[in-house]
C-alpha cells in the first residue's frame, strides 16, 4: 500500500511534468503518458522508492491524475488498457524524466 508522502510524490513529479509540457507547447497524449509513467515507476523502482508490489497501485494513481486532466472522459476500459501498458514495460527514458529531477 502507498504511503501519503509516496503518493504526494507521484502527483508532484506528475505536475512537474505536465506544467514542462505546457511551457514547451507540447500536448499530452497517450503514448507519452504510458512512456512517462512507465519511466517514472521503474525509475523510482530502480531507486527503492517504490516496491513492485505498489507498482500497480502507483499506476492507478497515475492515470487518475492522466484522466482528471480529461476531465474524467477517458472510458474505464481505456484506462485499463493504459494501466497495463504502463505495468508491462520495463523502459527507463531518462529523457522524459529531465524536467522532473534535472538529470
Amino acid at each position: 500500500m502507498l504511503e501519503n508522502t509516496q503518493k504526494k510524490m507521484i502527483q508532484d513529479d506528475f505536475e512537474k511534468f505536465i506544467l514542462d509540457l505546457k511551457s514547451k507547447n507540447r500536448p499530452l497524449d497517450f503514448e507519452l503518458f504510458t512512456k512517462f509513467s512507465s519511466s517514472l515507476l521503474n525509475f523510482y523502482m530502480g531507486s527503492n522508492l517504490l516496491l513492485p508490489v505498489d507498482k500497480l497501485e502507483a499506476t492507478k494513481l497515475l492515470c487518475r491524475l492522466f484522466n482528471a486532466g480529461f476531465k474524467n472522459s477517458i472510458t474505464n476500459a481505456d484506462i485499463q488498457q493504459l494501466e497495463q501498458f504502463i505495468l508491462q514495460d520495463p523502459s527507463l527514458d531518462y529523457s522524459l524524466l529531465q524536467p522532473v529531477f534535472g538529470l
